[in-house]
Formats: structure tokens, sequence, C-alpha cells
């Protein structure tokens, strides 16, 4: 189980963050919604354990994986090398990973060869390679076409589906929400907080 308990979050004294609060099970996706620049980021770093600098707790599992705006693949590394040398899988556990995602054969092809849709798609092989029992994504659909958007929306949850993983999901798009996630809630306000309803 997740359980994370914020009692705030400051930037140069700016309160950024107010008191967010609630528990994820296996198995269950929660969807954060919010206009730009509300938090949205800042919340899944510091459920990441990527910023300590908070008043509050989070309790997380050990094995973490994250799928961030950007691919933040290793450009000088092969497709098959990104998965290996950041999730500790064999090669083999690579190539399937790949092909479950849609890439198969394009192991050895550098990132800079890639599409940014199989650039995308290799950001998700490599974050379920890992075998995870917590999911981050930070908006992973963003900045593709609404066809490649509506892939990678399927793809993820076809993933999802096939593994016991819980999930915490950050988009702007309502109508991605509503088909990955279980709960949906909304930051707003500031020092932000979750919306009444959420």
């Amino acid at each position: 189980m997740i359980a994370v308990a914020i009692n705030g979050k400051h930037y140069h004294g700016i309160s950024v963050l107010g008191s967010i609060a609630f528990e994820l099970q296996e198995n269950q996706t929660l969807a954060v919604t919010g206009p730009s620049g509300i938090g949205k980021t800042t919340l899944l770093r510091i459920i990441a354990g990527l910023d300590p600098d908070f008043e509050g707790t989070v309790s997380r599992p050990e094995r973490i994986a994250m799928v961030f705006q950007e691919p933040t693949l290793l450009p000088w590394r092969t497709a098959r090398d990104n998965i290996c040398l950041t999730t500790g899988a064999s090669s083999g556990q690579a190539d399937a990973a790949l092909a479950e995602v849609g890439l198969e054969g394009l192991g050895d092809r550098f990132p800079p060869q890639l599409s940014l849709g199989q650039q995308r798609r290799l950001g998700l092989a490599r974050a379920f390679a890992a075998g995870p029992d917590l999911l981050l994504m930070d908006e992973p659909f963003v900045s593709l076409d609404a066809a490649q958007a509506a892939e990678m929306l399927a793809l993820t949850e076809r993933l999802l589906a096939a593994r016991s993983v819980a999930t915490v999901f950050v988009t702007h798009a309502l109508p991605e929400a509503e088909r990955l996630a279980d709960r949906i809630v909304r930051l707003e306000g500031r020092p932000a907080v979750f919306a009444p309803d959420g």
C-alpha cells in the first residue's frame, strides 16, 4: 500500500502544496489533474522520493518506476541497453519488453533512430520491465498527436491490466484519466490541495 500524508511543500518561502493525503492499494490507479503549474509534477516527485524537502510522510514500496513527460532515454545506448542498464533485465527480458510495446526487432536501434512515439513506447517498456510495485506517470502522452496518444493510451491500459501495480498518473486530459483511473482527483488553489469532490 502507498500512503501519502503531505502537510506542506515550499519553494523559496512560497507555499506550493498544502495538505494532501491519500492511500493507494495494489492494482489501483489514481489520476491527478489540474492546471499547468499547480504542482502535479511536484507531487509526483515527492511520491517518488526525488524531492525529500517537504513536510509530511510518504510510505512507498521499494520497487518504483517512473515515466517522465519526456522519454529521458540514453541516446548513446541501444533500446535494449536502455532497458537492461536501468532495470537489471537480461537481454531476453528486454527484447520481450520491447515486443510487448510493439517494438519487436528494434532492440539494436538507438533512441535518435526512433520516432517520438517509439521513444514513448520504449519509456513504457523500461518502466514495466522494472517490475514495479508503484508506477508513476507524468503526462506520458503529452506532445503526441491524437492518433499516437490514443494508441499509447490503449497500450498503457493493456500493460496495467496484465500486472498488479499501484499507479499514480498525472494528466491534463480528463478522458485519459477517466479511461485509466479508478479515482480522479484535481489539484487546485494556492497552496494546491485536492478539490473537495476529489
